[in-house]
């Protein structure tokens, strides 16, 4: 199937900038285009909540959005790399808002990798858990924060001290296998839009990630299917929300 670059990434339209696609756990941040220059290829999109800078690494880089075909929902993307950094890019109202420009290289083509996406927590969409280590119950916000997440892969921020007191959870190891349990919150909504059980193992420590704190990066290695489809749901409708904020700068 062919795809028009003109006519699918438009100003106002919902983008995700996808990093390492071809990894087996691909991230991506929610954007929005600003402007386009299809003369060479280029795109002006929102900075995501998670900015891109110059230091930013990856081995590749997409922009993708979704599109209807035949009742169904698909996603399209096209390589892309990042060409400018804007601080003040003026929007209607007199507003401004941080900007990326993106030179980019068709063609565009479809791509199934959405259910590997990464979210980044915000403060509206949350996560709340319980893990165990070694034999003891670790909870959310005291003792431990959850930064991303997918189907895939957690992000944790583990502080080095509660209440003044050295924090077990630093004392993880490589390929520790830990129990945990998530609550998905919209803290918007009464209710939490789901809860579930994981099982995941460490694959990076970063102890030296701040003065204060540690980043561990835990990869999923047992999931239902129900309750990856309902973590699917949950990071969807964090992205759709994200955009629509996005959209109101305009």
């Amino acid at each position: 199937m062919t795809f028009d670059i003109k006519t699918i990434f438009v100003p106002s339209k919902g983008v995700d900038l996808v990093f390492n696609m071809q990894s087996s756990a691909p991230t991506s941040r929610s954007s929005i285009i600003f402007d386009e220059n299809f003369k060479d290829n280029t795109l002006i999109v929102a900075q995501p909540l998670e900015p891109v800078s110059p230091k930013t690494q990856f081995d590749s880089l997409h922009v993708t959005t979704t599109l209807s075909d035949r009742q169904k929902r698909i996603r399209v993307g096209m390589a892309c790399q990042p060409y400018r950094f804007i601080d003040r890019y003026p929007l209607a109202g007199n507003a401004v808002s941080k900007a990326l420009v993106l030179r980019c290289t068709p063609p565009v083509f479809e791509t199934n990798i959405r259910s590997a996406f990464r979210l980044p927590l915000g403060s509206r969409h949350i996560v709340r858990a319980k893990l165990i280590f070694k034999k003891i119950q670790f909870y959310t916000a005291a003792d431990f924060t959850i930064q991303n997440i997918s189907f895939a892969g957690i992000g944790m921020m583990i502080p080095k001290k509660v209440s003044s007191r050295p924090n077990p959870l630093c004392r993880m190891e490589y390929n520790d296998i830990l129990p945990i349990g998530l609550v998905l919150v919209d803290t918007l909504k009464d209710e939490p839009f789901g809860t579930l059980l994981v099982k995941a193992k460490v694959k990076r420590i970063i102890t030296d990630y701040s003065k204060t704190h540690i980043l561990a990066g835990l990869k999923v290695i047992r999931i239902t299917r129900d309750n990856e489809s309902l973590l699917n749901k949950f990071i969807h409708a964090a992205q759709i929300d994200e955009l629509k904020r996005l959209r109101a700068l305009r």
